[in-house]
């Protein structure tokens, strides 16, 4: 009974530090998730624009189902703007450009 004891508490202790937080120091940037870095890689090739110009929003979360997560991310840079479909799952995430890219300096009559 001591030794089903000692392995619970031994399991729980280390669920317990594997599921602590790190903290990150002030002012750090934030870490990319991996589908979020696939995304910049991507619209940084297709906007032909240095990742470091490029600003990624979250627009929605498309849908959770059977293991599959999908979202849609916007991106804008170099005055340029594109949107991107995610689908992650099954140990792989594939990152779909929705729309041509589009300008986003303004127009002039």
């Amino acid at each position: 009974m001591k030794r089903v004891l000692a392995a619970v508490l031994l399991i729980g202790a280390a669920f317990g530090c594997a599921s602590t937080p790190k903290s990150e120091p002030a002012g750090a940037p934030a870490k990319l998730s991996e589908v979020e870095d696939k995304v910049l890689n991507q619209a940084a090739f297709e906007l032909q624009c240095d990742r470091a110009q490029l600003q990624l929003t979250k627009l929605s979360l498309d849908g959770d189902m059977m293991g599959v997560k999908n979202e849609t991310f916007g991106v804008r840079g170099c005055s340029k703007q594109a949107t991107y479909k995610t689908s992650c799952g099954w140990g792989q995430c594939s990152v779909f450009n929705m729309a041509q890219v589009q300008g986003t300096a303004p127009k002039t009559m």
